[in-house]
């Protein structure tokens, strides 16, 4: 945690004279949480993030007037540039703010849970969790987009819903910032959650109030995650059919293939159910796989889609954050890599188990273009063998 009332614990150095410089404000963007200071040397206001989410490795500085930043290059044109872009281009439009208070707290924890990615803003959240359990002198503000309203956990003082869609999850909202400073006022202790950008300490069923995987039901269900913007086609094709806007027909491809993968699947296991979950419809499917796609994602039908994956033996999918409750809800996650997508790396699953030995089993990893026999044949192992391995690891 990092405290930011009665005194802005950090640490802002002058990126032009290397002055330290004294934090002045807090200044909520939305996404980032920054902090400003004055820069004699230059005359001017500096602005830095403070190192929480994904600042805590990509933290970056800025001099708003001149239009620079000092940072780590690498994610500059993802974080940087665009945190830059937003201060210099405030959003002046009035957004629905939500104010719920459940426990009256002169000391608090802020969890920012604004993000510009569905996955960075859930997994911001699963962060609540430690906080309630370690943190217990202390009341838990939560501040959620509207979308992830439903997950908040029990137990925390006050919850802010902020209408802010994630197509502007980057913008900077001045009547957020005044929002949220107002409020702050109330509170004689502040301290920001670190938001860690992928937690280990956490319970999935306290946040969507759904059953993961029950091990004891001999149903076999298999399900498929579905999306459409990022099909199961190859990266050159994804990146051709992008610029002659033909993704249409990417779709198309990857209903075939996920039509050949779980025909491969239930001819080895006759007895399975197979069904097929996710965002969109632009194809359809035969009869016997069960089609429980929709076309968006509400609080009801995200409840119901969770019901489904804790229903599942073993969730299949392309990786990216359509896989993050599905795996924290399954019994087992075959996750399909784009070659790309290695340095994220189980960045997109929610591990329920903790042995180590199991985990290595329940959670597999393989390339999106291995061949469409050999996946089934790892999926089928994986649901004909789990019993047995798990007995082995017993001791």
């Amino acid at each position: 945690m990092i405290q930011i009332k009665p005194y802005i614990d950090h640490e802002l150095i002058s990126p032009y004279s290397g002055e330290r410089l004294t934090p002045k404000e807090i200044l909520w963007q939305g996404t980032h949480v920054c902090v400003k200071g004055y820069c004699s040397h230059k005359n001017r206001e500096i602005v830095e993030e403070l190192k929480v989410g994904h600042a805590q490795t990509n933290p970056y500085t800025i001099d708003i007037l001149d239009g620079r930043i000092w940072g780590n290059e690498a994610a500059k044109s993802f974080l940087g540039i665009p945190l830059l872009y937003s201060l210099q281009n405030p959003n002046p439009s009035s957004i629905e703010i939500k104010k719920e208070v459940f426990n009256s707290c002169r000391k608090v924890i802020i969890l920012n849970c604004i993000d510009f990615l569905y996955g960075h803003g859930l997994l911001k959240l699963l962060n609540a969790q430690r906080h309630l359990e370690e943190c217990t002198d202390l009341g838990l503000v939560v501040i959620v987009p509207k979308y992830l309203r439903w997950m908040v956990p029990e137990g925390v003082a006050e919850i802010w819903t902020v209408n802010i869609s994630l197509n502007n999850g980057q913008c900077y909202y001045p009547k957020f910032h005044d929002f949220v400073q107002h409020e702050c006022e109330r509170f004689d202790e502040i301290y920001i959650s670190k938001a860690h950008s992928h937690p280990s300490q956490f319970d999935i069923e306290k946040f969507t109030k759904i059953d993961t995987y029950d091990w004891s039901d001999e149903k076999i269900r298999i399900t498929f995650v579905w999306r459409e913007d990022r099909p199961w086609v190859s990266e050159f094709l994804y990146v051709v059919s992008r610029k002659f806007k033909v993704i249409p027909w990417l779709v198309r491809i990857q209903n075939w293939k996920v039509c050949r993968l779980l025909w491969l699947i239930k001819k080895a296991i006759p007895e399975a159910q197979v069904t097929i979950a996710g965002l969109g419809k632009k194809t359809k499917f035969p009869q016997w796989i069960e089609d429980l796609r929709v076309e968006k994602y509400t609080e009801e039908t995200e409840r119901k889609v969770c019901k489904v994956y804790a229903d599942s033996r073993l969730v299949i999918g392309i990786h990216g954050s359509n896989m993050l409750l599905p795996s924290g809800h399954a019994g087992m996650t075959l996750d399909l890599m784009h070659k790309s997508r290695w340095n994220n790396f189980a960045q997109d699953i929610l591990y329920q188990e903790k042995d180590p030995r199991l985990a290595a089993f329940r959670y597999r990893y393989i390339p999106f273009n291995t061949n469409l026999i050999d996946i089934a044949s790892i999926a089928v192992s994986m649901i004909e063998k789990f019993a047995k391995f798990k007995t082995a690891m017993k001791n």
